[in-house]
């Protein structure tokens, strides 16, 4: 049987993922299956391969050719002399060795739990058609022109609004009384999109209707906020079907994040 020199089964090695690296544990796992191989009376078993194929060659094992299967073959093999060659030495009783072997097992555990979970559990079109309405904002690449008074006291603020309510211009007050470093523009922030606002500015700005300035101050980390919303454009969000994937990819990770906060509610959770 061809094998590969050993430089090169090491960089195989860094190659697959982090599944891979378990099956190269030092015991023979129990019996998996069909025994393909034996090293000095350890065993590699026909889904060791299967699982190999699919994370080194991106195939499964029916469509390897003898030569792929020959190959991949011959990496596992070494695996297995490089775990035997191992057992002599200290680092496998090493702490952070073993710490990361457990977490290898975790992370392999968990991800195999994550999909059992959503396959249980699939995505739906009614939370599909729910996710997009909710993002269809985001999707339609909303912007807004606006301009802001910024001041250090809610006070300030208020007495702005007042001002306006009174019919002051409110380039002139952004000029003269904002602190931030649009005042000199009569407050001018251009065309954003809310995704590069602070959140309450982002709230403020989606809730107001064109040519009307907030009606309370609006508070971020900067200070205290008078906006004017002059201007909004809208493009068109895509269809639905055209980007099915990413809304699938999104609600799943919602699905999960809410899976994780149900177990953690349930779980007794003790840090030290």
């Amino acid at each position: 049987m061809k094998t590969l020199p050993i430089s090169i089964a090491l960089s195989s090695v860094l190659l697959v993922n982090a599944c891979s690296t378990e099956e190269a544990a030092v015991t023979t796992p129990p019996a998996l299956g069909a025994v393909i191989a034996a090293v000095d009376g350890q065993v590699i078993y026909e889904p060791m391969l299967q699982h190999y194929a699919r994370s080194r060659a991106q195939k499964e094992v029916d469509q390897l050719t003898p030569e792929e299967r020959e190959g991949l073959l011959g990496e596992l093999i070494q695996l297995r002399l490089l775990a035997t060659a191992a057992q002599s030495e200290d680092f496998l009783t090493d702490d952070e060795f073993v710490a990361e072997l457990e977490l290898q097992r975790l992370q392999l555990i968990a991800r195999r739990m994550i999909g059992t979970y959503l396959d249980q559990n699939p995505v739906t079109e009614a939370e599909l058609q729910q996710a997009y309405a909710e993002n269809s904002e985001q999707l339609a690449g909303t912007q807004y022109r606006a301009r802001h008074i910024l001041v250090e006291a809610e006070s300030e603020a208020a007495d702005i609004i007042q001002q306006l309510d009174e019919g002051a211009d409110f380039q002139e007050l952004a000029r003269t009384r904002s602190t931030g470093p649009s005042g000199p523009n009569g407050g001018d922030l251009g065309w954003i999109t809310a995704d590069r606002m602070v959140p309450p500015f982002a709230t403020a700005v989606r809730g107001m209707e064109v040519g009307t300035y907030s009606a309370a101050p609006v508070q971020t980390r900067f200070g205290w906020h008078v906006i004017l919303l002059e201007e909004k454009s809208d493009a068109r969000a895509p269809e639905l079907d055209a980007i099915r994937g990413d809304i699938t990819n999104l609600v799943e990770q919602q699905k999960v994040q809410q899976y994780l906060e149900q177990l953690q509610s349930q779980a007794s959770i003790i840090e030290e």
